[in-house]
Order: structure tokens, then sequence, then C-alpha cells
């Protein structure tokens, strides 16, 4: 995420047509379309409004596809501040600002990935880090204690990359694993596997205990989870991590600022 981070972009019909009248061609728009959840409005008179705008029926077909795969057309509402009101998949943070609730959609980290450091050796094991892009999150939390809704969508097993390309997506907050990061130059990262060789290999896969955070999940409707921390969250930089079949992970992160400082919103390292 970050220096545009996906977190805070918006791709709907405005989007779709601003491409179009950009000069881009039909491909490139529909890959587009198909690496995001859908945002469109599909109703009858939008879609009459963006075939005057000159959008290609192609196009046009892909939104309604996007957001028909998983019938987000039919009774889901992603601007109701209920939570038990259906929303398109994803995780949602709660967020209360001016005594007004609101139900804010992380996006998956853009630019996420995997480094390897050390040799092997006992001083200096392999050590493999999930690492992600600038020193904080985007997603202010100001709270020790955020709560969460999770949104699933049995039917869609693609569930829009709610979950990892290629993949079987995620149907449970249970799949998913809430870590803190540790803020290095530029970047966070945290480590996810360990190989060292003294007289016998040793390997370890998966996020250290110390780096996870518990945290409870409560189904309240179908397919609808609120999740909190079980116990209060220093302030720091942390994330909703899932993995899957193809070892990528998708990185849905957020910050819990330090209260604390009069004035200030400083995050924890």
């Amino acid at each position: 995420m970050l220096a545009t981070s996906a977190e805070g972009q918006v791709f709907d019909n405005k989007s779709v047509v601003a491409l179009h009248d950009a000069g881009l061609g039909e491909i490139t728009i529909i890959t587009k379309i198909n690496s995001l959840p859908c945002s469109y409005d599909v109703s009858t008179d939008s879609l009459i409004a963006l075939k005057k705008a000159g959008v290609t029926d192609d196009v046009i077909a892909a939104m309604v596809g996007r957001c028909g795969a998983s019938s987000r057309a039919q009774g889901i509402d992603n601007r109701s501040m209920d939570p038990l009101v259906k929303h398109s998949p994803g995780i949602y943070l709660a967020q209360e600002a001016a005594g007004a609730g609101r139900l804010l959609l992380l996006r998956p980290v853009v630019g996420s990935g995997n480094r390897t450091t050390g040799n092997g050796s006992v001083l200096f094991p392999l050590k493999t880090m999930l690492t992600v892009p600038q020193p904080q999150s985007q997603n202010h939390v100001g709270s020790s204690r955020p709560t969460f809704y999770f949104y699933f969508d049995a039917a869609d097993q693609n569930v829009s990359d709610f979950g990892v390309e290629r993949s079987i997506a995620a149907q449970s907050p249970a799949e998913f694993s809430l870590v803190r990061f540790k803020v290095k130059g530029n970047g966070r990262e945290i480590e996810t596997g360990r190989l060292s060789a003294y007289f016998s290999i040793s390997l370890h896969l998966g996020v250290k205990g110390k780096d996870t955070a518990a945290f409870t999940a409560e189904e309240i409707g179908d397919g609808i989870f609120k999740v909190t921390a079980s116990d209060a969250l220093v302030a720091g930089e942390y994330a909703f991590v899932f993995s899957g079949e193809s070892g990528r992970s998708r990185v849905y992160d957020f910050s819990v600022l330090d209260t604390s400082l009069p004035g200030k919103h400083a995050a924890g390292k």
C-alpha cells in the first residue's frame, strides 16, 4: 500500500469512464475490473449511462459479471453503517467519527512480498521475511481494541480475490493470522520461516507466536463475523495475513496509534 495505496483506492463507474476517456484499451480496463472487488453500480440506469459515455459492451459486461459472481448486485449495500447488512466480501474496520459509525474496507497491501536473509548457519540462519512497503499503514486505529467485520460469500470460491489469486479463497477468520510487524527502514516486515543447520537441519515455517495476537471471532450473520483482539493491542503496525495454496500472502494492514501522546498520532515500532 502505499504511496498511492489500494486501501484508499476507489474504482467505480466513474473510474471506468475515466480510463475509457484516457484512451486505454478494453483489455487493460477489463484486467483492472477483474483485479479489484466490485464497487460498481450496475443498475439499469447506470448501465445506460455507461453506454452513453462510450464504454464498450465487453467492458460493461465485465463489470456486471464481476458484481454478479458473488451476488453483490443483489441486496448488498457497502455504504450501510449497519454491520448486519451484507457487504461485499472483505475485512472492514469499524470506525467512530463525530458520533457517526463507518465501516472502512481494508484493501490488500500493494507491493507486499518475501525476502531471504542469512546463510543457513547457526549464527546466521536463513530467514524468510514477509515485507510490506512504507513504515506505517494508511488505516489508522485510535483504540487498543478495534473491531473488525469479516464478510464472506460461501457461494463464490474466488470471493473477489479475498484471499490469494488462483487458490480457494478464505471462508473463515480462523484462516487468518493477526500479526504485528517490525518497522525497518522504509518498510515493515515479519519473519515467516527459518532454516538453520547445527548437527541437523532445523526448519520452522510460519509466524512466531510472539509476533501474533490472539483474536475472537463471533458469527453474527450469514457469512458475517465480528472480530476483536483478545487482549489490548499496544501501539504499532498490525495486519491480518492470509496465506493460500500458492504460497503468496494477502496482507490487510492497520496502525494502532499511541493515543497517550497529546496532539500526536505515533505508531510504535
